[in-house]
C-alpha cells in the first residue's frame, strides 16, 4: 500500500499583488500558478495544483502572505499489479 496526500493551494486575492514570485519560486510554478492581468492589478490564479509537490516555497516566498496550503488528510490506495 502506498500512501498520498491531497494539496489545497488558497490564494487571498485581497492579498495578492501578482508579482509572480510564487510562480519563479515554485518547481512546478509554469504548471500550478497563472498571473492574471486584471486591468488595475495582478492576481496569482492556482491552475492545476494537483502537480503540487507540497515544498511550500511559494508560501514561504510570498511577501503579502496571501498564499496557503492545506494538505488533506492521507488516504490508502491499494497498488495493483499487472
Amino acid at each position: 500500500m502506498r500512501w498520498f496526500f491531497i494539496v489545497r493551494i488558497t490564494v487571498d486575492p485581497e492579498k495578492c499583488r501578482g508579482e509572480g514570485i510564487c510562480r519563479a519560486v515554485c518547481p512546478k510554478g509554469a504548471r500550478i500558478y497563472k498571473i492574471v492581468d486584471l486591468g488595475d492589478r495582478s492576481l496569482a490564479v492556482v491552475m492545476d495544483e494537483s502537480s503540487c509537490l507540497g515544498c511550500k516555497m511559494c508560501v514561504s516566498r510570498c511577501p503579502v502572505d496571501a498564499i496557503r496550503i492545506d494538505f488533506k488528510k492521507p488516504s490508502r490506495v491499494r497498488e495493483v499489479k499487472f
